[in-house]
């Protein structure tokens, strides 16, 4: 299913004569344990003539994660956030944002522990760095989060993901 939407994306992308101020993407997360892929869009909230640019970012994401006793999680996430960087050819930013659907909907992973007390569940969010190449309608980039994910009665084993991501403009 992921590489249809990837290839009908980059048949899309191909046609496409705009300005280069959205783009979509697919990405993909990890660190020792967990991971996550997901595909997603990015707006951009600057003119085209500024290095310094700002964007709106979204993704839809299968998450598979890891607890501090070593049960695994696995569960969608809408990651929701926004960036502020320098690009050209080159570019770094920083990055922040959350899970909308745990935010917007009844988080019902936990539900099967109706008999414990604890009842930690934050907004799951993310704060972090990138850099890429930007190459014609294509961007490649690199990065890294810090991520907060948890449920009511846990909380992921690993903080740091590290990730890439492809990105083609319209």
């Amino acid at each position: 299913m992921l590489k249809v939407i990837f290839l009908m994306t980059l048949l899309f992308s191909g046609c496409s004569f705009a300005n280069q101020s959205f783009n979509v993407f697919v990405k993909r997360e990890f660190n020792a344990t967990d991971f996550m892929v997901g595909f997603g869009a990015t707006a951009s909230m600057a003119s085209t003539n500024s290095l310094l640019k700002g964007e709106f970012i979204s993704s839809f994401n299968y998450v598979e994660v890891f607890d501090k006793e070593g049960t695994v999680h696995n569960f969608a996430s809408l990651d929701t956030g926004v960036r502020l960087g320098l690009y050209g050819q080159f570019f770094i930013y920083i990055e922040a944002g959350f899970d909308a659907f745990e935010m917007i909907l009844k988080d019902t992973r936990d539900e099967d522990n109706f008999y414990d007390l604890q009842q930690n569940n934050q907004v799951d969010g993310y704060a972090g760095l990138g850099v890429g190449i930007d190459v014609s309608n294509i961007r490649i980039e690199g990065f890294v989060k810090a991520r907060q994910i948890d449920g009511d009665t846990w909380d992921n084993n690993k903080k740091i993901f590290y990730g890439l991501q492809l990105s083609l403009f319209f």
